[in-house]
Order: C-alpha cells, then structure tokens, then sequence
C-alpha cells in the first residue's frame, strides 16, 4: 500500500516529522526536527505516489529564518506543490511538471504574503520526481538534493545564494564560505514575486542510488561521507542517522531530509508515461 505524507503541525511551528514508505521501485523517508535551539521548526516536506498515471513526488522546504511566518510560508509551499502534482487531468511531462509545481508553490506564499500579519515571509524549496531511469529535480534557494551512487555523493543542485555567487566567480574558497558572513543570504526564493526563476536538471540514477533532498540545517552539519554511509542504511534508518548527527552538533537551525532508495531495476513510471524517458543510462 503506498501512501501520501504532509504531516499535520504542532504548537512548535510544524512541529517533529516522521514519514516514510516504500513501493515496488523506491522507499522514501522523511524527518524534520527542529533542532537544539530554535523554539519552531519553519522547515515542512512531503511525498506523493498514490497513482499510476504520473511519477513519485518529493519535496522539502525551509521557511526563511527571521521573516514572518516561516513555517507558515514553507507549509503552503509543499502543500500547494502537492496539491498541483496530484491535480486529477493529463499529467505533464516531469520536467513541465516539477516547474509547474515549484510555481504554484511560489503563488501560494506570494499571494499569503500579501496579508499584513506575513508580509515578508518567503521559502526555499527542492523538489524531485523520478522518470524511467532518471531522477528530475527542481529547486528554488539553498536547499539541496545530492545523489549518492555507490561510495559517491553528488550534488545536484547549486545554491542560490550571495556566497556560492562568489565561489562562482572564484572570489572566495570553499574554506571561506563556510565561514563567511554572507552565507545566509538568499539570491532567490519562493513568496517574494508572482513569478520565479526555477532551476530544474535531469540526472541518471540506477538501482541501488539514493536521493537526498535536505535543508541548510542538515547539509551545513552533516557530510557528503557520512551522507554515503546513511545510504546504505534502508531509508527509514538512514534519515534517523542524518538528523540525529546534526543535533549531536548543536543543531542551531531545524534539520530536515528526505531520503529516496531506488530499490528495482526497473524504471519508475514517468508523469505522462513517456517511454522515451526509459532508456537512458549511466555511461
């Protein structure tokens, strides 16, 4: 039996989330926290899977710390974008429509932001869908997806922020950004505009690979080693393990992952069943 997660909130924002299922192609398991110091958990995520017309969706959002409503604003996002993937009618193809679900997210805070009690709040967001014999992943701010292949873990979406400008430009090292005063200083995010920029990429993935969709609170604390090590673990295991190593570190932001095994050689049905989008592989 497959089933669909968005958990319901607590009183401390949206509170600890402990999700996860598995179908004949994938298991997914998502955990959020709140971590060792903030009172609210303004992180929020979700999966949806429930049909055989259109592909898996996954999706983790991380309401902007210090803005209004964060946790409003990273809720409706995963809750709108859902909501648009699973809409009844033809589905798109994925990458039509992981964009349209990013988008709708992002009308959905705009337009709550609008009231005078959120004006300000915003959100980042990465999503991914599996298609035949790739992973297509959508992303707006800082919030990651890496892919772990074997004893390798890539990262698949770049940053949209002042600091990994600069790493672009060269202007600073790794070693500085992690460290510089700018880091959290988004160049893009969902709410702020009726209409956003979303970076969306198509990567190969092959039985045996997990995906990994995190926010800042899990990515600035945990490693891409230690990443590797989680996925072998089932994913239930695995996103236990990612969050309980970012409270053991103090975890001053809230920790979320989202984790996705590919468990069949077989490739994932695609949004819309284009057949083509099967036979790729790794080279």
């Amino acid at each position: 039996m497959t089933e669909s997660a968005a958990l319901p909130p607590t009183p401390s924002g949206n509170g600890r989330i402990d999700a996860h299922a598995s179908t004949g192609s994938f298991a997914w398991a998502l955990r959020s926290d709140p971590g060792t110091v903030r009172e609210h958990n303004e992180d929020f995520g979700g999966a949806w899977h429930d049909a055989d017309d259109r592909g898996p969706f996954f999706v983790v959002a991380d309401g902007l710390g210090g803005h209004a409503a964060g946790e409003v604003a990273s809720r409706l996002a995963v809750e709108a974008a859902l909501a648009e993937w699973s809409a009844p009618g033809q589905p798109a193809a994925p990458q039509a429509a992981i964009r349209g679900a990013v988008r709708k997210a992002n009308l959905a805070v705009f337009d709550a932001a609008l009231e005078q009690a959120k004006r300000g709040m915003g959100t980042t967001i990465v999503a991914a869908t599996l298609a035949g014999r790739e992973a297509v992943v959508a992303h707006v701010g800082d919030s990651r997806a890496y892919l772990v292949h074997e004893d390798r873990c890539t990262q698949l979406t770049t940053d949209h922020s002042r600091v990994a400008e600069m790493m672009r430009m060269k202007l600073i090292t790794p070693e500085q950004a992690a460290t510089h005063p700018a880091r959290s200083m988004l160049t893009r995010s969902l709410g702020g505009e009726p209409m956003v920029q979303v970076d969306v990429g198509r990567h190969p993935v092959e039985h045996g690979d997990m995906l990994v969709l995190c926010s800042d609170g899990v990515w600035d604390l945990v490693s891409r080693t230690e990443l590797v090590d989680a996925a072998q673990l089932v994913p239930r295991a695995g996103a236990d393990r990612v969050v309980e190593l970012a409270l053991k570190r103090g975890a001053p932001d809230n920790a979320t992952v989202l984790l996705v095994a590919i468990t069949s050689p077989e490739p994932v049905p695609a949004a819309s069943g284009r057949r083509s989008l099967f036979g790729r592989r790794r080279g």
